[in-house]
């Protein structure tokens, strides 16, 4: 008897073990969706990336949202309504990932557009391009709920198009097309203040910027110029330097870091341009058979939490596709795996 209790209780075990694999073997995306005024909310197979629509999804939300961002406990979802004007709240059913808004809305500047927020989830920064300024929030760790931090919103120069927050959340970077650069900013408990050093040059029309995940470089997309520009990023001060200068594809839009490889998404040349970075130096080499296909005019591109798959949004063909990462390489390579989206989406967040 003693025997047959201890098989049937390794039986058990086992279907527990089961059971906590299938409950990991997903993760959760939603993407902005502006001229439909909503969010989709997918799951993907963290293995094959197939997508499936989540029950209900797309979800209503404000007008034209444009940038959209999940917060690290994967209980809530932001969205900036960029003709409202205002940022739309929803929690997460954490059983099956579908949304529910909560109202009211949170008013910010005018057209928000770039949303992002520190590692721990305590503070979001929203971009208003038209009204020139960072709206900046606490938020309630229950509830989700965004407070404005005093002195909000904090003035930039005029027309900024995207923000980079550095990982340790004391540096914010802005970019201006018009001026052609990127402006440095301290943080401290959600307040931003200007770096006392002058604004950094980079190139004509440039639209996209990220900051790699150790926090040494930045990277700035040139779309005018089909170029990148790397920065170096002084770590006590905030302060940047300019590396150099390097060719990408056509029209470049979006960057993403993983590890050594740098992703540059070419809107023009509907692919993507695959970089490895000089670790000491931050010079970039482009591999080995780089640019890879990526559909139609990839608007943005993000790496799935497990960093197997790069998703890359299509603007003219309405898709998100999903390619596979070579680790070791950076090589992309296109899978069969897809989301029709019925609409251009616009931005992209995945749960951890």
């Amino acid at each position: 008897m003693p025997s047959k209790r201890i098989f049937l209780v390794l039986i058990v075990l086992g279907l527990a073990t089961l059971v906590g694999c299938g409950s990991t073997a997903t993760h959760t995306a939603y993407v902005s969706l502006p001229n439909s005024n909503a969010v989709a909310a997918y799951r993907i197979d963290n293995k094959t990336a197939q997508f499936t629509a989540i029950v209900g999804s797309p979800y209503p939300a404000g007008d034209s949202p444009s940038s959209v961002l999940v917060h690290p406990s994967n209980r809530f979802v932001y969205a900036t309504n960029q003709i409202d004007n205002d940022i739309s709240l929803f929690t997460i059913d954490t059983t099956i990932g579908s949304l529910k808004e909560v109202l009211p809305r949170t008013p910010t500047g005018l057209t928000p557009g770039s949303l992002v927020m520190d590692t721990p989830g305590t503070f979001l920064f929203a971009l208003n391009r038209v009204s020139s300024s960072i709206s900046v929030y606490s938020i309630n760790s229950s509830s989700g709920a965004l407070t404005p931090v005093a002195g909000s919103p904090f003035a930039t120069a005029a027309n900024p198009v995207a923000i980079a927050l550095a990982p340790s959340g004391k540096f914010l970077y802005v970019l201006n097309a018009n001026l052609a650069s990127v402006f440095a900013y301290t943080v401290a408990a959600g307040v931003v203040q200007p770096v006392a050093t002058p604004p950094v040059q980079v190139g004509n029309g440039a639209l996209a910027i990220t900051v790699d995940p150790a926090g040494n470089l930045a990277y700035v997309a040139n779309a005018t110029d089909n170029t990148v520009s790397v920065l170096s990023v002084n770590s006590s001060t905030g302060a940047l330097t300019v590396v150099g200068t390097f060719v990408t594809g056509t029209q470049p839009i979006a960057l993403v870091v993983l590890g050594q490889f740098l992703y540059v998404a070419n809107l023009g040349g509907s692919n993507i341009s695959v970089f490895s970075v000089a670790p000491t130096t931050g010079v970039l080499t482009q591999i080995t058979g780089s640019p890879f296909s990526a559909g139609g005019a990839p608007l943005f591109e993000v790496i799935d939490p497990n960093h197997l798959f790069l998703y890359a949004g299509s603007q003219s063909g309405m898709i998100i596709s999903a390619l596979s990462i070579n680790s070791t390489t950076g090589v992309l390579t296109t899978t069969s795996q897809s989301a029709s989206t019925g609409v251009a989406p616009s931005s992209m967040s995945v749960s951890k």
